[in-house]
């Protein structure tokens, strides 16, 4: 669960990213800050609910989710500022909802860990094991009736014989074979509810009650993620994909190129919106 849990969690604020990413890539185009949000995506060449949609989904699946737009047009430098701004506003206005917190302890509850099933009593085993030892000693006997190989035959002897003795032994409550089922049910089960323990305390970690709280969780990760890039990094081209000059930058998580990509003026924006955000939730 620990595993799954590590996989379904996002090293950064995949809300802040989607400005970040849609500046990258030149998907906006510009718009003042006075204009409704239905008007800002629609300049986009999407819907407002597509919008929210994807930003709901990188928030809580742990992924950013490229949703396109029909007007592929640069921003103009000077614009990027207030363009992030206004995107980001809009997160922090959605992610502040009804329906996202709703929707945000729907998640939670779907990754909660499950609790164990209760172990098996020593009276269950060994009545599952004689009934079970039992069946076999009779198929083994339908068996023999109508065996004709001799070799064969006397396999089968030797099995039903050994199955005979192993029902006895169980039946008398003297058998090692059925003890040892016992113990490695006891043993099964205190794993299951230490690993049970151990998930139930990564899971609240991972998602705290309020949903504030998962919030500051992926600002904060921002912040991480996003802390001490090098914007004057050089670049070089080989097969039409560009590469870092600097090996070392290419082995940097997706949100710290994203953020290359997207500049210093976009990502400092980004920063300080978070950092202020985050101040609002402490």
């Amino acid at each position: 669960m620990k595993k799954k849990l590590i996989l379904r969690l996002f090293t950064a604020a995949k809300v802040l990213v989607i400005a970040v990413w849609l500046l990258a890539t030149g998907a906006l185009v510009a718009f003042k800050a006075e204009k409704l949000y239905d008007d800002v995506f629609a300049q986009l060449g999407l819907s407002k609910a597509t919008a929210t949609s994807s930003i709901k989904n990188s928030f809580l699946q742990g992924y950013l989710q490229y949703y396109g737009a029909r007007n592929m047009k640069s921003i103009a430098q000077g614009d990027r500022e207030a363009v992030t701004r206004d995107l980001l506003a809009y997160t922090k206005e959605y992610v502040q909802s009804e329906e996202f917190k709703k929707a945000y302890l729907d998640h939670r509850a779907s990754n909660k860990p499950q609790e164990p099933k209760p172990a098996k009593t020593e009276q269950e085993i060994r009545a599952n094991y004689i009934e079970e030892t039992k069946k076999a000693v009779k198929n083994l006997e339908d068996g023999l009736k109508t065996m004709k190989d001799a070799e064969m035959k006397k396999a089968l002897n030797e099995s039903l014989e050994m199955f005979r003795k192993n029902l006895e032994e169980a039946e008398k409550n003297k058998s090692e074979m059925l003890n040892m089922i016992i113990e490695g049910e006891k043993s099964n089960a205190e794993y299951n509810k230490t690993q049970y323990v151990n998930d139930l305390a990564a899971w609240k970690e991972a998602y705290p009650e309020s949903p504030d709280g998962y919030v500051k969780q992926r600002l904060r990760e921002m912040l991480e993620a996003t802390e001490n890039v090098d914007f004057g990094a050089q670049l070089s081209e080989r097969n039409g994909k560009k590469y870092f000059v600097n090996k070392a930058y290419e082995g940097k998580s997706n949100n710290w190129k994203m953020a290359f990509r997207a500049g210093k003026e976009v990502t400092t924006t980004a920063r300080v919106f978070a950092q202020n955000w985050l101040k609002e939730l402490k």
